[in-house]
């Protein structure tokens, strides 16, 4: 089960029925770290799906371990920058099986280069629930740094500040 054989790509538009299939996973199997929910996300139109694998203004890769769909993860232009210069880091998730297992690197290193890829963004902005400390360990090691803390009520109903770093883009 080594992570050599691990490898990440984008979606292609016709492989939306994946990516809607384990983003429903993930929001059924770990809803406390997600800003969003599978109540509202099942009721998407297939239309909605695709549109979002389509989507120019974001990334959205597949991690698959020998071709079998293992986890995904996402980057976006953020919409509430008008500049178009920041990126944010969203949705990213693994089966429990291939936690802990240095694939975050991986993922990390995907989403990063899509936004190098961008030459207008300029930051990247990522979040997280203040208990997720897996997130805070694997931004802060790719060199994000603290910004801020803004109280938030997560979609499970829990209050609990979200966490919010920055990583400047050296080109």
């Amino acid at each position: 089960m080594g992570i050599d054989a691990v490898e990440l790509r984008l979606f292609e538009p016709d492989e939306w029925p994946m990516y809607k299939a384990v983003r429903l996973k993930a929001l059924q199997s770990d809803p406390s770290v997600f800003g969003s929910n599978y109540g509202r996300e099942v009721v998407y139109t297939d239309a909605d799906w695709r549109e979002r694998v389509e989507n120019a203004n974001q990334g959205i890769f597949g991690v698959f371990h020998y071709g079998d769909i293992i986890g995904m993860t996402g980057v976006a232009v953020a919409k509430d920058d008008p500049s178009g210069t920041t990126a944010i880091l969203w949705g990213s998730w693994l089966e429990k099986l291939w936690r802990g297992k240095g694939i975050s690197e991986k993922m990390y290193q995907a989403r990063i280069g899509w936004a190098l890829a961008h030459p207008a963004i300029k930051r990247i902005n990522v979040a997280h629930r203040q208990s997720n400390i897996a997130s805070k360990q694997a931004n802060q090691k790719h060199g994000f740094v603290f910004t801020h803390l803004a109280h938030h009520t997560w979609p499970d109903g829990t209050d609990e500040p979200e966490v919010f770093y920055t990583l400047l883009l050296k080109r």
